[in-house]
């Protein structure tokens, strides 16, 4: 016992003056921001956060121009070391000076990160198994693949840890090298060594000092010497000399980061998604650790009157009033947005009725390409979830019209939704016009799924992380200029990988869509303003805005807007498909919402906001034109393309522990969103269907009907995750909702 005693005494005494163990426990005290950096990346890559949107997939299989290798590899070690470099500069910051024997040692700040180490080098070696694990389970990539993805991410790593020492080796001086440099130098201090004596750092050096153990020269573990036979002052300047020098790498690395934004935008800088998180997180953390060093107490409200100085900048001065636009529209002009305004446009009898007689007009034409005298009328419905959802949905109905020998696509009448299912359908629906012009689009080619289903994220990452923050110049785009931001960069990787049909003016589809060569879409992104919606479509759509319109009986205000009844004169026809596709899948925080050219000016988002399956203006629509389908039509078909199955199979409801009922309460409102847009959107269509004067079905077909049958909410998927996407098509209930469609069919 007594041996016992004694071993468990000498390890507690050990911690207690090893020099890394004494770092770890300073950081939890004094450091805790820099701590949590770590904890957060953790949870990320142990797949503990962001778990549904597939953050970690961003981390464990990066693209780099559309191919996960080693150069993507090396790009993600690459940012990991810029982040394990700006930690020891953070650390060093808050921590260095209650330890003045740094002062003495060869190389203070180097060795420093030497023995600050612990959480870095833990966290990569845990990235590493993850990488290993995750490659080998879920991307089935061979051994030495994986091995060239580590090596890459070793390579990547050193090479900024490199770089960042080789600045430091030096100018990094201890206290005896300072001497004589000093001496050299004679009398001639420099403005940058005066500069930090005015913003000293307080050593703390106590009577008693504890003679700690630390990784030395040569990684051999050294006892350091006793601080109290020298001077405060001579102590002192061996930390400004650091501190400077320390701040002038963080500076110079924040200002090389923003340069690269000057270049957004370019091919060779479309870097892995993951790369633009962990650069983000970089440039605060230097910045923090910047503001902290040189204004100590004082860095906290200076940046809080920084934001409300950028606030008050953002909405007064013109330079700052950055915009997220809509491509196509004019905004020199903008068009009154009042209540009383668009209750005048609802008014206008002659123009409501105009539309409803093309709208007529396009469904007749429709019928005839159907060649059947009372045929089926479909309506496709498509849910939200970025990628998920456009390559589901583009899926889906390639293998209907694959089973129906294209009779699907020809009894679609109207196609709407949010988010990525209206871009996988609109996609679909250029296919089918391409076709139709030139007849040699194979539909059975796989480089369409390939590209509907390709990286969208990695530019518009970049572009958040750098224009965004930073910088955003001008792009010009026909007549009109628009600032460069996350927005472009997700539209020009869209249009890109779409093969720019999608990157056509609302008015090019327009005279397809009338003669029923392809079916109408309806779009309806949520104005953010008042909780109204904005419909486009290439048809005007005003006859939809008197089913809420305003009376003296019920004081309604008007549900839907025809845009362009409300920007006719702000060129709404001109306006590109694409960034109607962005404004209706404009998923919070990621894209950002949409100006439009209205005084005062309103923002539009994602079209989930309101209604992630399109079942409400579905509704509205059928409503509008129930005579019509009553004597055209034998029924109508409500073809319903969702991500997730309503209730997902061997889902349970979980017990609730004390954490869950401070949470919970504010938690249910995001988790339980899309349920309860199905409650009621479900009864909404259940008492149209009771009153209607043909008969309505509905057919679902869904991406996810288990809760392991995880594909990530992003604009990135993995192979893995399309290879899940082409393998939900043979699912059971899906084959049987197939069956049952091409009896309605036929």
């Amino acid at each position: 016992m007594a041996a016992l005693r004694d071993i468990t005494s000498n390890t507690f005494q050990f911690v207690r003056v090893f020099f890394p163990f004494v770092l770890l426990a300073h950081h939890l005290k004094h450091n805790l921001l820099g701590f949590f950096y770590w904890v957060f990346f953790f949870l990320l890559i142990s797949d503990k956060v962001g778990i549904g949107f597939g953050l970690a997939y961003l981390f464990l299989s990066p693209e780099y121009q559309g191919d996960t290798g080693f150069f993507s590899f090396l790009l993600i070690g690459f940012s990991f070391g810029g982040l394990t470099m700006a930690f020891h500069s953070y650390s060093y910051m808050r921590l260095a000076s209650r330890f003045p024997f740094l002062a003495m040692v060869n190389k203070p700040f180097v060795r420093f990160c030497i023995n600050n180490s612990i959480i870095p080098v833990s966290f990569i070696v845990f990235f590493i198994i993850r990488i290993i694990r995750f490659q080998r389970m879920e991307e089935f990539e061979s051994w030495l693949n994986i091995s060239l993805f580590v090596f890459g991410f070793l390579v990547g790593f050193f090479l900024f840890v490199g770089v960042s020492l080789l600045y430091f080796f030096p100018i990094n001086k201890n206290l005896f090298e300072l001497k004589r440099y000093d001496e050299e130098r004679s009398v001639r201090t420099t403005r940058w060594m005066r500069f930090g004596k005015r913003n000293r750092i307080k050593v703390k050096s106590a009577n008693r000092q504890r003679l700690y153990w630390y990784v030395g020269r040569g990684l051999r573990i050294q006892q350091c010497r006793s601080t109290k036979h020298y001077a405060q002052t001579l102590l002192q300047s061996v930390f400004d000399q650091n501190r400077i020098s320390t701040t002038v790498f963080e500076i110079a690395t924040i200002l090389t980061f923003i340069l690269i934004g000057l270049f957004g935008g370019k091919t060779f800088l479309d870097v892995p998604a993951g790369v633009s998180v962990v650069l983000l997180l970089t440039i605060i953390l230097m910045l923090l650790s910047a503001l902290l060093s040189w204004l100590r107490v004082w860095a906290y409200p200076i940046i809080i009157l920084c934001f409300l100085f950028m606030n008050y900048l953002s909405k007064t001065v013109e330079m700052f009033k950055f915009q997220t636009q809509a491509y196509g529209l004019a905004y020199d002009q903008p068009a009154v947005y009042s209540d009383s305004a668009i209750h005048e446009l609802s008014k206008d009898a002659t123009q409501r009725s105009g539309d409803y007689e093309d709208y007529i007009t396009y469904l007749e034409n429709w019928k005839k390409q159907t060649g059947e005298k009372k045929p089926l009328m479909v309506v496709v419905n498509t849910s939200g979830g970025g990628s998920r959802s456009a390559s589901w949905v583009f899926q889906v109905l390639r293998i209907c019209d694959s089973l129906s020998d294209f009779k699907s696509s020809r009894h679609i009448a109207m196609i709407t939704g949010a988010s990525g299912g209206t871009v996988g359908a609109s996609y679909y629906r250029s296919l089918l016009l391409e076709n139709y012009q030139t007849k040699k689009v194979n539909f059975n080619d796989k480089k369409y799924f390939e590209e509907i289903s390709q990286d969208l994220l990695n530019k518009l990452s970049f572009a958040a992380s750098t224009n965004d923050l930073f910088f955003r110049y001008q792009s010009s785009f026909e007549d009109s200029e628009y600032s460069y931001d996350r927005a472009m960069a997700f539209e020009s990787d869209l249009n890109e990988n779409t093969g720019q049909r999608l990157n056509k003016p609302l008015r090019y589809f327009r005279a397809f869509e009338k003669k029923g060569i392809i079916p109408n879409i309806i779009l309806t992104p949520s104005v953010v303003n008042d909780g109204r919606r904005i419909m486009i479509s290439s048809l005007g759509l005003s006859f939809l805005m008197d089913s809420a319109s305003p009376s003296p009986e019920m004081n309604r205000v008007q549900e839907n807007i025809d845009i362009h009844l409300l920007l006719k004169k702000q060129k709404s026809e001109k306006l590109r498909l694409s960034s109607a596709l962005r404004m209706n899948a404009s998923f919070p925080y990621v894209l950002p919402m949409t100006s439009l050219p209205t005084t005062p000016e309103i923002q539009v988002m994602d079209a989930g906001a309101r209604d992630n399956f399109g079942t409400r203006i579905t509704v509205q629509w059928l409503m509008r034109l129930e005579s019509w389908i009553r004597k055209n039509t034998s029924g109508v078909v409500i073809l319903q393309i969702r991500d997730n199955k309503r209730i997902m199979y061997n889902e349970q409801a979980r017990s609730f522990g004390l954490f869950d009922k401070f949470t919970t309460p504010l938690s249910n409102v995001f988790t339980n969103f899309p349920r309860i847009q199905d409650y009621d959107q479900d009864e909404l269509l259940r008492v149209t269907m009771d009153k209607y004067a043909v008969p309505i079905r509905t057919i679902n077909l869904n991406l996810r009907e288990l809760q392991k049958d995880r594909i990530s909410l992003s604009w990135h998927l993995t192979k893995h995750e399309k290879l899940k996407v082409l393998a939900a098509i043979k699912r059971s209930s899906n084959v049987k909702e197939f069956e049952k469609y091409q009896k309605l069919l036929n």
